[in-house]
């Protein structure tokens, strides 16, 4: 599962990334502290050749959806790797439409008794991580604008996750994202074996406080350790 992540990256680090220093044309972006579904965000995805950075809805809005309300009840924020040829949802844009979310991070909450405390994991030397994600387009009628959202995938913890976490991400590298962004691959075999866990040496995590539980807090206040706090 992954419900809530942070972007605190800059238009620079994007471009450095996966622009070949190309400066996006990013207006709209700004520094997100609590990421939540239905909330959108900067994406890449390739179009004509080239990557590109776009602005979509982060809870994917299936093209058989009634209406954008109608499908957030199936919350489809995440699409588990080891099932998302057999999901409706998700199979053709897997094959088709795959996009990279590039985060600076996010929470996870662990478990403990009857207690849960948040956890902000992000990599160790880098400050983006690339999160394999599909998109779509929802459009209800020619006259009505076009809904692009997406789903993270998601896949089973490696051994530093499964301490907070049975689930994460799916975080590609370098050459996995430029695999995973190729419009040209579409063989579910070429990508199926992307979807596993990233090396536990690339992450690390700390403890923050549970003002993060609040959809409603949005502060850089929230990625202070819990063991700086007075």
């Amino acid at each position: 599962m992954c419900g809530r992540a942070y972007e605190t990256y800059t238009d620079e680090e994007l471009a450095i990334q996966y622009l070949n220093g190309r400066p996006p044309n990013l207006d709209w972006m700004r520094l997100n502290f609590n990421m939540t579904p239905t909330q959108h965000s900067p994406v890449v995805v390739v179009r004509h050749g080239e990557p590109t950075v776009d602005r979509f809805r982060w809870g994917l809005v299936p093209v058989w959806a009634k209406s954008v309300k109608a499908a957030a009840k199936y919350s489809l924020i995440n699409a588990r790797g080891e099932e998302i040829m057999e999901k409706r949802s998700y199979a053709e844009a897997f094959q088709r439409r795959r996009c990279v979310v590039p985060l600076s991070g996010f929470y996870e909450w662990k478990r403990e008794s009857k207690t849960k405390r948040p956890f902000a994991i992000h990599l160790r030397d880098n400050p983006i991580m690339s999160v394999a994600g599909v998109w779509e387009r929802w459009q209800p009628d020619a006259e009505a604008e076009a809904v692009h959202s997406f789903s993270i995938v998601t896949t089973w913890a490696n051994t530093f996750m499964a301490d907070i976490h049975d689930r994460m991400p799916v975080i590609l590298d370098g050459p996995d994202v430029e695999h995973w962004l190729d419009p040209e691959v579409q063989e579910p075999e070429r990508m199926l074996p992307l979807l596993r866990p990233c090396p536990s040496e690339w992450l690390t995590a700390y403890e923050v406080s549970t003002a993060v539980n609040s959809s409603r807090d949005n502060s850089p206040d929230l990625l202070q350790r819990v063991s700086d706090q007075a």
